[in-house]
């Protein structure tokens, strides 16, 4: 794909994503690491890598009149973009966000009546299609199930490309943000030719995008946004910082359009990963749960919270998959726990 260039397609909220991204760009040795985010960003990377930073974080854009207008771009310990700015840190490797500048974004006059969604996670009819073809409770399970119990990172980048791919053949030029979602792609395609200009090798640059825009990226040599183009562009004088967040603001129920149902269960999911123990999660969440009903007057023993994890363990088998998911635990606690 993409002339050399390495695109790795995502989920802004993935565990398996965060984890495999690491693994791959550990094998492929970027000198240049490109990520989704606003291009005039870039200041903050190393704030957002400093010791005192703990996620979840936010980078706020805002404009400096009234009135004041603002997007967020939000990180978990989690989001395969903060663990790609980790890694390059660790390794001294170049990194850079490659999208519209946030003086444009703030720019695009409907930009206050859209909820936040982006890419892959704004297309609601489509996943509700998914939901009910995949027999799942929402959204969130399906991608779980078929996407974060993965178990390699050539699995998870061709799963999620093709997940990606052919979401975007469904929504095509049928979305109210589809001439933004053009003009964002164009402006990618300029950063990645840019870096090329530069003197970076293609096979030397990894992309980090969502994976509905991976497709639209790969022509970057032919078709991508001019510097005449790109200078014309609407903009606003803006400012931005860096922000603590919260796991309720990452999460769907706070009108967060790329965000998930439960964010500090992910968390689990990512634990898991860094101690390579795949159950690791399913006792965390149910354990954490056993205390909470103990400290509210409800006995719950340990041989319950381990029937717990054995039977949402069954669960996940019976519904074809290797590991138990939210659903699965949750159906457990309920029947044994409740």
């Amino acid at each position: 794909m993409g002339a050399g260039i390495h695109f790795f397609g995502i989920r802004h909220l993935s565990p398996a994503g965060a984890y495999y991204l690491r693994e791959y760009l550990e094998e492929k040795k970027p000198k240049l690491v490109l990520i989704e985010g606003p291009s005039d960003l870039n200041d903050q990377i190393e704030n957002m890598t400093r010791p005192e930073t703990r996620p979840p974080i936010a980078i706020l854009a805002y404009t400096s009149e009234a009135p004041v207008r603002t997007i967020l771009y939000p990180f978990a310990e989690y989001s395969p973009e903060y663990q790609a700015i980790v890694w390059c840190r660790e390794h001294k490797t170049d990194c850079r966000f490659m999208d519209l500048p946030s003086e444009a974004f703030l720019a695009i006059p409907y930009r206050d009546d859209i909820n936040e969604e982006e890419g892959e996670e704004g297309r609601q009819s489509v996943y509700q299609g998914l939901d009910r073809a995949a027999k799942e409770d929402g959204y969130d399970m399906f991608w779980e199930r078929t996407l974060e119990h993965v178990d390699s990172a050539e699995g998870y980048r061709q799963g999620v490309y093709t997940f990606g791919a052919k979401l975007r053949e469904l929504t095509e030029g049928k979305e109210s943000d589809w001439m933004e979602t053009l003009v964002r792609e164009a402006c990618m395609r300029r950063q990645i030719r840019l870096a090329v200009r530069e003197g970076f090798l293609p096979e030397e640059i990894v992309v980090v995008t969502g994976s509905y825009h991976v497709e639209g990226l790969k022509n970057w040599a032919e078709d991508a946004m001019s510097e005449e183009e790109f200078l014309a562009l609407p903009r606003v004088e803006a400012s931005h910082t860096l922000m603590p967040y919260s796991y309720y603001r990452l999460s769907t129920r706070a009108g967060y359009g790329a965000g998930n149902k439960a964010p500090a269960y992910y968390a689990l999911l990512w634990e898991a990963f860094l101690y390579q123990e795949p159950l690791r999660a399913s006792y965390s969440y149910l354990s954490r749960i056993a205390g909470y009903q103990r400290e509210n007057g409800t006995p719950v023993s340990s041989a319950q919270t381990i029937e717990a994890v054995r039977l949402a363990s069954s669960l996940a088998q019976l519904r074809g998959s290797k590991a138990p998911s939210l659903w699965d635990l949750r159906d457990a606690a309920v029947t044994l726990m409740g």
